[in-house]
């Protein structure tokens, strides 16, 4: 995969930004200079010496607060400019970031499904391991021995607690597989899981397109069903109500 800092249109938005905020921070260095000026004491006029500046082309008074305030006033009008101009492109730079990144993720999404469904093979690959371990030692004891063999038992990984680890990462990849397989397959029932003015009560059953159920199951608002639809007043009001 290509690293996003060699995608031209974001490395064109980057410098962008990057030329902007040098600006703005040559003009903040700038106003702090004149306004450190500002602040000098003005320097006792000499005539020789304002003579002798004037032959060289230099200003009469070294401390000039007139030209001063007008630089100052020049800088700070830069600085007004350049500070929504880097909001903006921050803000585009984002927008690019998340464009770019929504069709990476979309490139990637088949591979990841691949991915997670390994995890739910390895984790069901382990439940039954564990079950065969438990097996052996439950067949010894039912034989009338007594057994010596040690258990191979951690809490996190037991199946048996519903909210140990290997179940609640059960419980997740389940989950992002039903969301997958929903969200490519055609319109399902589902099971409302919540309640909401306009849309019916916990339990109503609705048919909904596949990447809509698959949005409505990812909330954890619904669950795929083979119940018949309900006979509901306001089916789409309910849908968009779910939908968010």
């Amino acid at each position: 995969m290509q690293a996003i800092i060699k995608n031209s249109r974001f490395a064109e938005a980057q410098n962008t930004l990057a030329e902007l905020t040098g600006a703005f921070n040559a003009a903040t260095a700038e106003e702090a200079r004149l306004l450190e000026l500002l602040a000098a004491p003005a320097d006792t006029f000499n005539p020789l010496e304002a003579g002798l500046r004037l032959l060289r082309g230099e200003p009469a008074q070294r401390n000039d607060s007139t030209g001063l305030n007008r630089e100052l006033a020049q800088v700070r009008e830069r600085l007004d400019t350049l500070r929504p101009a880097i909001e903006a492109q921050r803000a585009a730079v984002a927008t690019l970031v998340a464009e770019l990144s929504a069709a990476v993720c979309a490139e990637a999404q088949p591979g990841h499904a691949k991915a997670v469904q390994g995890v739910a093979d390895a984790l069901a690959s382990l439940r039954a391991a564990l079950a065969a371990e438990a097996a052996v030692r439950a067949g010894i004891e039912a034989a009338g021995y007594q057994c010596s063999l040690e258990a191979v038992a951690e809490p996190e990984l037991s199946f048996a607690d519903t909210e140990s680890a290997a179940s609640r990462l059960m419980r997740d990849v389940t989950r992002r597989l039903e969301v997958e397989r929903l969200r490519t397959g055609g319109p399902v029932n589902v099971r409302l899981l919540v309640d909401g003015t306009g849309f019916g009560d916990l339990g109503d059953v609705v048919k909904i397109d596949g990447p809509d159920a698959a949005h409505v199951v990812a909330l954890g608002h619904g669950e795929p069903t083979t119940a018949k639809v309900g006979k509901l007043p306001r089916v789409r009001e309910s849908i968009a109500l779910v939908l968010g």
